[in-house]
């Protein structure tokens, strides 16, 4: 009996053994599990706006070259995860998570703090749904080397030298901190307002930060980029030299 019982004592501690090992595993690939989610680079497509200047049409769906504005971002941010469209749903090309700005038409930080709501990774891009170049735009943001100690985003800048804060890549908790700062959840809040207390580098972008805000734009997005080629790219560019010169984005969310 003394053996017996001896022996059971040992298959007890062998079997909780067992278990705690099964326990460290576990709870080992949950979180690399998390920290892979929170390690991956969101997307935020802001395509909320009233297109004011364009007589309120959806300015996300207007065609260009033989996408849709909309298409072209998602397109721009693919791999991210998730692509978080803030907007009305539509139809698009793509898996994306729809969501809307609190209250709708809010702005284009509140639509930013809609985005993030939907995301825990650590970093995000942030693209307004009017831009014709935008894949190159994001190529652009993409070949900048990962984020400094010291810096909270990368964006474009224009011909003129200015930011385009609607066209970056940003640390996801230094914006949830911004937005923190302000009334209303941001609402009707300027990006600038949002960003100033952010050390964000600009990368001059020249044409490729244009936009599509009035019918001009438009037309003269559609003189300059062409339809795609069979192999689903557009020949239209040389890295941008010869892309599209019109207006830079504002503070709309489009």
């Amino acid at each position: 009996l003394h053996v017996r019982s001896r022996r059971q004592r040992q298959m007890c501690i062998r079997d909780r053994r067992r278990r705690d090992a099964a326990l460290v595993t576990a709870a080992s690939a949950a979180d690399a599990s998390a920290a892979d989610m929170s390690g991956a680079t969101a997307a935020i497509v802001l395509a909320g706006g009233r297109a004011s200047r364009l007589d309120g049409a959806a300015k996300p769906l207007l065609d260009v070259g033989g996408r849709t504005l909309l298409d072209r971002a998602v397109a721009a941010v693919a791999g991210c995860d998730p692509i978080i469209v803030v907007g009305p749903p539509a139809p698009v090309q793509g898996e994306v998570v729809w969501t809307r700005e609190t209250p709708e038409f809010g702005g284009p930080v509140a639509g930013i703090a809609a985005g993030l709501a939907r995301t825990e990774s650590a970093d995000v891009f942030v693209l307004a749904a009017d831009l014709p170049n935008a894949e190159e735009a994001v190529a652009l943001l993409r070949r900048h080397p990962p984020l400094a100690g010291g810096e909270d985003g990368v964006c474009l800048a224009d011909d003129s030298g200015r930011m385009q804060w609607l066209i970056g890549l940003y640390r996801t908790d230094a914006l949830r901190r911004a937005v923190a700062t302000l009334p209303d959840g941001g609402r009707d809040a300027s990006i600038r307002s949002l960003l100033a207390g952010l050390t964000i580098r600009a990368l001059p972008a020249g044409a490729l930060a244009a936009d599509v805000d009035t019918w001009d734009d438009l037309e003269r997005a559609r003189a300059t980029v062409q339809a795609p080629t069979r192999n689903g790219t557009d020949a239209d560019h040389d890295n941008g030299t010869d892309a599209l010169r019109g207006s830079a984005p504002n503070e709309e969310t489009t």
